[in-house]
């Protein structure tokens, strides 16, 4: 199994599945890495800080490790090229930076562009650039309950 993992959540989540695909609880984990239990649950959860010696002992312990390499450049894509349901950009030759084109997307998402951003570029990467766009007050308040509702959906298939 190969999983590119671009945030804490998903590291978690990751470790999470795993360890219960294994039949192991936390605190069986605990007993074969001497890691508190306590530790075990907030990497699990996501936690953004964690000792990065701790949290490789647990990966090897659940037979994972991690690797780490250069992305492909996809730095700019030819959103025409993607087949998108809705025309949001201008030009047909246009080369936008991938963040551009995801943004675009998630301010007027349908479910089925939606799931070409996740199998393009990942869900921790529309993710991660949903969360910019929030935080930045970039997107409409109106769009942000849609978005929120189908961003869910797709993270839990």
């Amino acid at each position: 199994m190969e999983t590119i993992v671009h945030n804490p959540s998903e590291l978690g989540r990751l470790a999470s599945q795993t360890r219960s695909k294994l039949g192991l609880r936390q605190s069986d984990l605990h007993a074969h890495t001497k890691l508190a239990t306590r530790f075990i649950g907030e990497v699990e959860r996501g936690k953004d800080t964690a000792q990065i010696g701790k949290v490789m002992d647990m990966l090897e312990s659940l037979g994972l490790e991690l690797i780490i390499r250069s992305k492909p450049d996809k730095a700019k894509v030819n959103p025409h090229q993607l087949g998108f349901s809705k025309v949001r950009f201008w030009s047909s030759g246009d080369r936008l930076p991938v963040n551009r084109v995801i943004a675009r997307v998630l301010a007027d998402p349908t479910k089925e562009d939606l799931l070409i951003l996740k199998e393009c570029f990942g869900m921790g990467r529309v993710l991660s650039t949903w969360k910019q766009l929030k935080e930045r007050h970039e997107v409409a308040k109106s769009v942000i309950p849609v978005t929120n509702s189908l961003l869910r959906k797709l993270t839990v298939t």
